[in-house]
This record gives structure tokens, sequence and C-alpha cells, in this order.
């Protein structure tokens, strides 16, 4: 039998959990997205858009847009 739920209903009940349950669900989470080389480059990626962010270095969002 196969299961299935949207996004939506998933995050219901991860907001319903209680602070204990999410605590342990952001410790695998973040376990299980440590040990991927991908998630790593997007967790360096964030990592130093937080450091430019916060050093000034941001461009205004039109003009990221229009560099896509």
């Amino acid at each position: 039998m196969n299961a299935t739920i949207s996004m939506d209903g998933l995050w219901i009940i991860i907001d319903s959990l209680s602070t204990k349950n999410k605590k342990w669900l952001i410790d695998k989470l973040q376990l299980s997205l440590s040990s991927s080389k991908e998630a790593k480059e997007i967790l360096s990626g964030i990592a130093q858009s937080a450091k430019e962010a916060k050093e000034g270095k941001t461009f205004p969002l039109d003009t990221l847009w229009d560099q896509l």
C-alpha cells in the first residue's frame, strides 16, 4: 500500500510536533544533509551568502534577476 502526502500536509504534521520532537527532527535532517556532498555545497553556499550579506556585499533583487 502506497501512502502519499502533500508538502502542505507534511508541514501541518511537522508544525504540530512538540519542541522536543522538532529538535530531534532537525538533528536527523542535519545529519542526513551533512552526509551528502551536494548538501554540503548548498550549505556552504548559504553560509557564504549570509557572510556576504552581513558584510554588505549584496545586490538588489532586480539586479540579481537581470543576471539570471
